[in-house]
């Protein structure tokens, strides 16, 4: 059976240039050289038999194999990585660790890419990130620290707002290339649109956009449909389509110009993401150190 499965480094290589859509820029995050990183993209290809990137596009997009590869990667390594979780949170000593656990999109597009500086301002301080593939981030996984999207008002634990949330349409520079620009509201409800199913109640769709933008009129059809977030955000890099963006988790991909806005009629939510804590939390050196480091980077967020 192991001989059938990729190397585990080959694979988080892997999600790397998925995340960065570049070899060069996942070669910076992990310190190899761009070689290397193309190297192991390659012999990943060669031990599955398949195209896994596009390079001849830029920024370099998914294959439908790669697409599907990676999402069966990202849910089988979660799923371990939830499994050692619970394995350690029975018998470990939380003083210098701290679990939080936050939604997918959340995770990849904004915890993740930040993570690394609070690793190096705190390296006594060991972080464990669980994530919610669907549905909503909470406290009920055994996790310290819940970046949680809604109102707050929580029963359970502390929490305190990181920062009110925005909606806005997004989409791929080479979609308004090839499809021209956005008129009105009623051109925006014709075009293709991305839809993200969830079961969180507090999620935002389509619909509620065009209502709180005080447009009825045209019914949305068709479109394309994914399970979380972050298959939705991989959709619009690559160009089929319109969705909406979380404007505090696409941030990073609308100042690096990987995504732009697609139609410039903000929708300003009243809610937002929060940090909810464990109540058995509360005095904790280092998930006081958490939670301070959250509101910084938060502010920072707010700034774009």
């Amino acid at each position: 059976m192991w001989n059938r499965i990729p190397p585990i480094q080959s694979l988080r290589l892997f999600d790397t240039v998925v995340r960065h859509r570049s070899m060069t820029r996942a070669a910076a995050e992990t310190g190899i050289s761009q070689s290397a990183v193309s190297q192991s993209i390659r012999q990943l290809e060669d031990f599955v038999d398949a195209p896994l990137l596009d390079r001849a596009t830029r920024p370099m997009t998914l294959t439908p194999a790669g697409a599907e590869f990676h999402r069966i990667c990202i849910e089988t390594i979660g799923r371990l990585a939830h499994t050692v979780e619970e394995m350690r949170q029975t018998n470990k000593d939380s003083g210098n660790t701290v679990t939080v656990s936050c939604n997918l999109g959340f995770a990849t597009y904004w915890l993740m890419p930040r993570l690394n500086y609070f690793s190096a301002e705190h390296p006594e301080i060991e972080v464990h990130v669980m994530v919610a593939y669907q549905g909503a981030a909470g406290l009920h996984d055994g996790s310290d620290v819940a970046i949680r999207y809604g109102h707050g008002r929580w029963a359970d634990g502390l929490w305190e707002p990181l920062f009110k949330e925005t909606l806005i349409p997004i989409c791929s520079p080479q979609y308004l290339n090839n499809h021209g620009p956005i008129r009105d509201a009623a051109d925006l409800a014709s075009r293709r649109l991305i839809h993200v199913a969830v079961t969180d109640a507090d999620w935002l769709g389509w619909e509620q956009y065009f209502k709180l933008i005080g447009h009825t009129s045209t019914p949305i059809t068709g479109g394309l449909r994914f399970g979380n977030y972050v298959q939705a955000v991989q959709s619009a890099l690559t160009g089929e389509g319109i969705m909406l963006g979380w404007r505090s988790v696409v941030g990073d991909l609308l100042a690096t110009q990987q995504l732009t806005i697609a139609y410039d009629t903000p929708t300003h939510l009243d809610s937002g993401y929060f940090v909810n804590q464990s109540s058995s939390r509360v005095g904790s050196n280092s998930t006081g150190k958490l939670l301070d480091w959250l509101g910084r980077k938060a502010t920072e967020t707010l700034d774009f």
